[in-house]
């Protein structure tokens, strides 16, 4: 079972909007049953579809489930319950609520969207563009640099030009950090510092994702220095040799 927190105190016509918090999930000691997918693969489309989307996202590789952005009763097959108000069930959320409910689980994206060019626009330009136009709802895919393209959603609102510009301070520093992991991954087993590294990496990567959001070159490049010095102190590890130190 999952439970969610919720003030329903802030529901429009069930509806999320920017003051209806739901509080994190908690797990309990029972057995999950995800109701909500079961239910729409039988409904046809075009709900089919968004289970069939879920399925393929990175929030269904992560265990994020319906109710953590919908709320809700998963593990009830009644409507009225699975999709009471009792338990916090909302409908799609409103538009201009969409960077905050997002924010919940994605405080360091959040602050870097409000920074942005995005960010500013976001509520005179009609709340667009948010999350969703860049990442999608439902088939929420994983962050790489094929994001920032022509053939992704920043073609549909800029040239290749300024997008190279975003690109290019970007894609140096992704490839170091695929080399860097990949040198992690195929160290010997006897190696005390592999997870170490492995974690300082995965938080730097973690970091580093954020960037994009700026979509100034000169913003990219001075927030990527700390990056880059922690990527220079996770080389610099990998190829020490502690063989060399003498015991004292």
């Amino acid at each position: 079972m999952i439970i969610i927190s919720t003030n329903n105190d802030h529901v429009v016509h069930g509806q999320r909007n920017p003051e209806s918090p739901v509080t994190s999930w908690r797990k309990l000691n029972v057995n999950m049953t995800d109701n909500c997918a079961l239910c729409h693969q039988r409904l046809g489309e075009p709900l089919a579809k968004q289970v069939k989307e879920w399925q393929g996202s990175i929030h269904a590789w992560r265990g994020v489930f319906c109710d953590t952005c919908h709320g809700g009763d998963p593990t009830s097959t009644i409507l009225t319950v699975a999709m009471g108000e009792q338990n916090g069930f909302k409908d799609a959320p409103l538009p201009e609520s969409i960077p905050e409910d997002c924010g919940r689980c994605h405080p360091e994206s959040l602050a870097s969207f409000y920074e942005s060019a995005h960010g500013e626009l976001f509520e005179a330009n009609e709340f667009e563009p948010g999350c969703v136009t860049c990442h999608n709802s439902h088939d929420v895919s994983v962050v790489s640099m094929d994001l920032i393209s022509m053939s992704a959603a920043c073609g549909e609102c800029h040239n290749q030009d300024y997008i190279d510009e975003v690109r290019s301070p970007l894609i140096n520093t992704d490839t170091r950090i695929n080399q860097l992991y990949e040198k992690i991954i195929a160290m010997p087993g006897d190696k005390p510092n592999e997870p170490y590294l492995r974690n300082r990496l995965i938080r730097v990567r973690k970091q580093f994702r954020q960037l994009a959001h700026y979509l100034a070159n000169n913003t990219i490049v001075s927030k990527r220095q700390k990056i880059d010095r922690e990527l220079d102190y996770i080389d610099f590890m990998l190829d020490f040799d502690d063989s060399t130190v003498e015991d004292k």
